[in-house]
C-alpha cells in the first residue's frame, strides 16, 4: 500500500507540472504589460512592421532594425505646443508641412496656435533614426549613456566634391539687390559721417525708427520680426540683423500717425500729448525718446496734388534727421494716387540724391507683385501677410511680406557698411 501511494504521487507532481506550463498569465498580467508601455508623445501607434509587445518581453531600449534603416508612415502623435514654437517649426521637427497639420487639426490659422495647445502629428514620415520606445518590462534596466561619435578623419575622401552652402539670394521676385537698395560709393561715405556724428551725440546704434503714414502703422510694418512668429527661408542670413535691432521691429513709432503729411511730420500739433513736449514735433519727440542710429521714412501717399510742397517739406524732414545724427532712409511707394507720372515717388528718389542718403526703392519690387501689392479696396495700404514664412510662395505675393524683407535687406547691408556685425 505505502509503495502504491508513493507511486501515485509521482504521477501527480508530473502530470501538475505538465497542466502548469499550459496556463495562460491571465489578465493581471496583461494589465502589467500594458502599464508598462510608454510613448514619446502623448499617443503612438505600433506600424504593422514593428508589432505589439509581448507579455513577459525582456527589457530594452533599443529600437528594432527595421526601425533604424526603413521610413514608416501612418504614425500620428500628439504634440503639446510649447513657448516659442509654430507650426513651421513643429512640422520640420516630425517631417511633415504646415499643410498637413493644419488639415489633420482643422485649422483655418496656420499662423494662431497657443501654448499647451494639443496638435495631431499625421503621417509622419520618418527620415531619421526615431526616439527609443521603452518596452514592458517587470524589472526595468538603467538608460545607457550614449556618447555621440565623430567620424575618423582618416575615412574622409580627399577627391569627393564636399556639398557647399548656397550663397544667400541676391534679388527678391527677381529684382536684384542693387535695384532696390540704392547706396551708391558717395552714399556709403555719407552715411558713415551722419552715424559717427550720432554717435557723438549719444543715438543708440541698436535702434532705428519708423516716419510715417497708415501704410506703415502698428501692428504691420516688420511687426512680425520682433516676434517668433517667421521663417527667412532662403533668407536666413538676415536673422543676425534682426537680432540686433531687436526691438525696434515691434516698437509703436511715435513718428507714425494716420494720415501723415510730409509738413506735418514737423507740427507739434501732430505730436502725442502725452509722451512728447509742448514744442516737439512727431519726429522730433520720436528721436528724443527712442534715440535711434536710422529713420525708415515712408511718406508721399497723402502729399498728392502738392508736389512742390511735398519736395520742400521733404527735404525740411531728411535735413533735420541729418542733422540729429540719424540716417534717413527714404521708401518708395507702391501707389499712383498721382497718376501715371508717379510724380511724388520721383520727388522722393531725387531727395535721396540730393542729400546723398540711402533709398529703398520698393516702388520697382511692388511692380513684381498682383496690383502692385495693394488692397483692392483702397489702392493705397498694402496687402496683409501674416505669417511672414518666406519658404512659401506666398510671402512673395503680399505687400506687406516683400516690403518687410525688402526693408530688413537695406538694414543688413546698412549694418554691414557700419561694421557693426563685427
Amino acid at each position: 500500500m505505502r509503495r502504491f501511494n508513493g507511486l501515485s504521487a509521482i504521477g501527480f507532481l508530473i502530470a501538475l507540472v505538465m497542466f502548469s506550463g499550459c496556463v495562460n498569465p491571465g489578465p493581471a498580467a496583461g494589465s502589467a504589460t500594458r502599464s508598462a508601455v510608454r510613448t514619446t508623445a502623448a499617443s503612438t501607434s505600433f506600424p504593422p512592421s514593428q508589432g505589439r509587445p509581448q507579455a513577459g518581453q525582456a527589457a530594452t531600449v533599443r529600437p528594432s532594425a527595421a526601425a533604424k534603416t526603413t521610413p514608416f508612415t501612418g504614425v500620428t502623435i500628439m504634440h503639446t505646443v510649447q513657448p516659442g514654437e509654430n507650426l513651421y517649426r513643429i512640422a520640420q521637427k516630425y517631417g511633415t508641412s504646415v499643410q498637413a497639420i493644419a488639415q489633420a487639426n482643422g485649422l483655418t490659422d496656420v499662423t494662431f496656435i497657443t501654448v499647451g495647445q494639443k496638435i495631431a502629428i499625421p503621417n509622419i514620415q520618418a527620415t531619421t533614426e526615431p526616439e527609443p520606445t521603452v518596452l514592458p518590462t517587470l524589472t526595468p534596466s538603467p538608460l545607457p549613456t550614449v556618447t555621440p561619435q565623430r567620424s575618423p578623419t582618416s575615412t574622409i575622401d580627399p577627391n569627393v566634391t564636399p556639398t557647399l552652402t548656397p550663397p544667400p539670394p541676391n534679388n527678391v521676385n527677381g529684382v536684384q539687390l542693387d535695384q532696390f537698395v540704392v547706396m551708391s560709393s558717395t552714399v556709403r561715405t555719407n552715411v558713415r559721417r551722419i552715424f559717427a556724428r550720432g554717435q557723438q551725440l549719444g543715438r543708440d546704434p541698436r535702434r532705428f525708427s519708423k516716419i510715417g503714414d497708415s501704410i506703415i502703422e502698428h501692428p504691420h510694418f516688420m511687426v512680425k520680426f520682433d516676434t517668433p512668429d517667421y521663417n527667412l527661408g532662403k533668407y536666413a542670413y538676415l536673422q543676425d540683423v534682426l537680432n540686433y535691432y531687436q526691438g525696434s521691429y515691434g516698437r509703436d513709432s511715435l513718428a507714425v500717425r494716420r494720415g501723415l503729411h510730409s509738413w506735418t511730420a514737423m507740427n507739434p500739433a501732430w505730436a502725442d500729448k502725452a509722451q512728447c513736449l509742448p514744442e516737439e514735433g512727431p519726429v522730433a519727440c520720436e528721436f528724443r525718446v527712442h534715440q535711434p542710429s536710422i529713420a525708415l521714412i515712408v511718406l508721399g501717399s497723402n502729399d498728392v496734388g502738392v508736389p512742390d510742397t511735398f519736395r520742400q517739406s521733404m527735404e525740411g524732414v531728411v535735413q533735420y534727421t541729418i542733422d540729429q545724427g540719424v540716417i534717413p532712409v527714404i521708401l518708395t511707394k507702391a501707389d499712383r494716387h498721382e497718376g501715371a507720372d508717379n510724380i511724388n515717388n520721383l520727388i522722393l528718389k531725387e531727395t535721396a540724391a540730393k542729400f546723398n542718403v540711402p533709398l529703398l526703392d520698393f516702388d520697382v519690387v511692388a511692380g513684381t507683385l498682383p496690383n502692385r501689392g495693394l488692397d483692392p479696396k483702397d489702392g493705397t495700404h498694402l496687402t496683409f501677410y501674416h505669417s511672414h514664412d518666406y519658404s512659401v510662395l506666398a510671402a512673395f505675393t503680399k505687400g506687406h511680406g516683400v516690403q518687410d524683407l525688402t526693408t530688413v535687406i537695406l538694414l543688413d547691408q546698412l549694418w554691414r557698411l557700419l561694421g557693426l556685425n563685427r
